[in-house]
């Protein structure tokens, strides 16, 4: 039964949150595993409808974590959201987007040696350009990879 059959609007944000889900295609079930809270596909389906289907239905609006974390799986901004007029899941998703960001930089600055590798720590160690490591770091790489092969033929 629809929403409004049952005289209840779903929130805007709830359609946004439904029609960026498609357009990823993804289901609300697949949507749900993504996110980092606990949260199943049937609540993700109450939120996008707007209500919970009991006897009588039963209005649902997302709390502002919920909602941020929804939008974050399905690609929407937080000026989307502010647009309707959910200013708060807003100022949560720029913190999320914040906290993805400081992680990526830290998975790049990581050294592109393997530091349990006595010879790629060796190498990274050297006082050369980052350049110039990567490349003895490659070199040192492809000699192994080729020692390995000769040996096992």
């Amino acid at each position: 039964m629809a929403s409004s059959d049952l005289g209840i609007t779903p929130p805007p944000e709830a359609d946004l949150i439904r029609v960026a889900r498609m357009a990823r295609g993804l289901s609300p079930e697949a949507a749900a595993l993504l996110t980092p809270i606990r949260l199943g596909g049937a609540r993700w389906r109450h939120i996008e409808r707007g209500y919970e289907p009991k006897r009588p239905p039963k209005s649902v609006r997302a709390p502002d974590t919920t909602l941020a974390h929804m939008a974050h799986v399905v690609g929407v901004s937080p000026e989307r959201l502010t647009e309707v007029g959910r200013e708060g899941a807003a100022v949560v998703l720029r913190e999320i987007l914040r906290q993805h960001a400081e992680s990526d930089d830290q998975v790049r600055e990581q050294p592109y040696a393997d530091m349990s590798d006595r010879l790629e720590r060796t190498a990274w160690e050297m006082p050369l350009d980052v350049e110039q490591r990567k490349l003895i770091i490659d070199m040192l790489r492809t000699a192994k990879a080729q020692g390995r092969e000769e040996r096992s033929a």
